[in-house]
């Protein structure tokens, strides 16, 4: 992945749900273009967070060997502008059937919600040598980064 809009993994449920943070900072490319004066997250972005948490659900509750390719996105909603200075948490959720993967998603700021979106994904296996493996192993070492060590969850009072 070139570019990552994920910056900490804060929950999993294998095979159910992810929850992450994005923090947005004013230093970002993107805002020089869109918009001078009124620097404003686009959306286009915002999906892309969906589907590299969902990504990473996949890879997680698949132990690497299967990664997803996003087969459709549908009901994809923007209610409020996200700025410079956003913390964005987002949650996707598995929805359906066990061998479908359906996912709900969203992301708020404050409490308040800001996007939402279905992403369908189709499975892939991850055998040795192909892209999927390569791709398997780039988002299982992403996975290990985002997490938070042991130290910070004794911190939060969270026992392993």
């Amino acid at each position: 992945m070139r570019f990552v809009f994920v910056d900490r993994i804060i929950a999993v449920v294998p095979g159910r749900s992810i929850e992450t943070r994005r923090n947005v900072s004013a230093t970002e490319d993107v805002f020089t273009d869109h918009f001078p004066g009124c620097p404003i997250l686009p959306g286009a972005l915002i999906v892309e967070a969906f589907g590299q948490a969902a990504e990473l659900l996949i890879g997680m509750s698949h132990d690497w060997k299967k990664v997803g390719r996003l087969a459709g996105l549908s009901r994809v909603g923007f209610r409020h502008f996200v700025r410079p200075g956003d913390q964005l948490r987002l949650r996707a959720e598995r929805r359906g059937s066990a061998d479908a993967w359906v996912l709900a998603a969203t992301a708020d700021v404050d409490g308040r919600r800001v996007a939402t979106g279905t992403l369908e994904y189709a499975l892939e296996e991850a055998r040795p040598g192909s892209d999927a493996a390569a791709r398997a192993a780039r988002l299982g070492a992403l996975a290990r980064e985002l997490q938070p060590s042991p130290l910070e969850l004794a911190l939060r009072g969270i026992t392993l």
